[in-house]
């Protein structure tokens, strides 16, 4: 037999208000793991952009690197022995490289230690700049009745490690 006291009233309110559903805890962790995820996308874009960054930072040093190098042996430059149009110059400019750290040399000497130190300081630093067709030249605008007489182009070039995309550096001096 069923006995009800009609004598309790128990209240709706004071029943649903008693604490925090499953539902509203699922969400709540729903909104946290978004805002989790979107933070670590934000980090792993931030780190990609630094290396990029620190990547131009080091094409820039080296350009001027071999401008400082160029400046202080005038008469190789003046002579051409910085020039290295093509990539057949560059490969050889990289490979033929005379020992002028422990001797003294003529400037046509100074011209090819420098420009070994600076592809082999080039290939260390930048991911595939020493690669066929995409090496680094210098090409000097040498005619004597242009504006731009002594004019120095070097363009550097590299990929990207993260985007997978090449660079290039145009620096002139």
């Amino acid at each position: 037999m069923l006995v009800i006291d009609m004598n309790k009233t128990i209240s709706l309110t004071q029943a649903k208000s008693s604490g925090f559903s499953l539902v509203e805890v699922m969400v709540a962790l729903l909104v946290l793991s978004i805002g989790l995820l979107g933070l670590a996308a934000l980090q792993t874009t931030s780190l990609q952009y630094n290396t990029d960054s620190y990547t131009r930072t080091q094409a820039t040093l080296l350009a001027y690197d071999i401008i400082d190098r160029m400046r202080a042996n005038s008469i190789g430059l003046n002579a051409g022995n910085y020039d290295v149009a093509t990539d057949a110059a560059a490969a050889t400019a990289k490979a033929d490289t005379a020992a002028c750290g422990t001797s003294n040399c003529i400037p046509g000497d100074v011209a090819k230690y420098d420009l070994g130190q600076w592809y082999a300081r080039m290939e260390s630093l930048l991911p595939e700049s020493t690669v066929t067709g995409k090496r680094a030249t210098i090409v000097r605008d040498s005619t004597p009745t242009s504006a731009t007489f002594n004019t120095v182009t070097i363009t550097i070039r590299w990929k990207e490690h993260d985007l997978g995309k090449q660079q290039q550096w145009v620096v002139q001096l």
